[in-house]
């Protein structure tokens, strides 16, 4: 599937499913958060069980991420931000489906995402 019919796919069922009200800058800041946090535990815990709940939020919390993505602007960023989420969540996905302890694109994904907290943090809400 290509970019642009993802993005119609994604519009129509996100025009489906969300309400009118917007998602709130604090609601997404704390999933920004969570989100830097799993991906974080994913790569440095040694635990099993705190590893099977880092890959299972991480995963809900792209899916919220990308459903809260306003695609109706004329800029590239609701795209690039659904590409970047995407990247993550298919590497989070082939982590967990391999079981590898090759963390370096989990790394790279944290590292993608602490960017956007930062940059996020630095947001003024009027």
């Amino acid at each position: 599937m290509n970019a642009t019919a993802a993005i119609s796919a994604y519009s129509s069922v996100k025009n489906q499913t969300l309400s009118t009200e917007d998602i709130g800058y604090n609601v997404v800041s704390a999933a920004l958060h969570k989100l830097e946090t799993n991906l974080h535990l994913l790569s440095t815990s040694e635990k099993k069980k705190e590893r099977a709940n880092a890959f299972e939020q991480t995963l809900l919390t792209i899916y919220f991420l990308q459903k809260s993505l306003k695609f109706s602007t004329d800029d590239d960023l609701a795209a690039n931000l659904f590409r970047l989420y995407e990247f993550c969540r298919i590497k989070v996905i082939e982590k967990g489906i391999a079981g590898s302890h090759n963390d370096d694109e989990i790394n790279q994904c944290h590292s993608f995402v602490l960017e956007i907290v930062k940059s996020w943090d630095t947001l003024q809400v009027e």
